[in-house]
């Protein structure tokens, strides 16, 4: 589980807004940054509909093709606009496009599995 600590770490990865944590059926654990409670608990919703959603899209594909090594899905990144959702696990990260560094922010939420 994300402590504050953690997600105030997360923070400081370049062009960071906001992070949290979510559960598998789409509650919001907690969150930290430029964010009202109510937009983090759409994060959160959307943040678990898309793991959902990857892990299916993965272990189908695995399975029509032989193919293995993409499901599990551990991380994701979500993008449009003016930024994207980071995901490992159940933590992510939304930062801002023309500030983010997906290496680091990767290495940094990797941290969290």
């Amino acid at each position: 589980m994300a402590t504050l600590s953690k997600l105030k770490e997360l923070m400081s990865i370049p062009g960071a807004v906001a992070a949290g944590e979510f559960a598998d059926d789409g509650r919001l654990i907690a969150y930290y940054g430029n964010i009202d409670e109510k937009s983090a608990e759409v994060a959160a919703m959307m943040c678990a509909a898309n793991k959902l959603m990857f892990n299916m899209q993965a272990k189908g594909w695995s399975a029509y093709t032989g193919q293995g090594g993409f499901y599990p899905v551990y991380g994701f990144a979500v993008a449009g606009g003016k930024y994207a959702a980071c995901i490992m696990g159940n933590v992510g990260v939304f930062v801002e496009l023309d500030k983010a560094d997906f290496d680091k922010t990767f290495e940094v939420l990797s941290k969290y599995l």
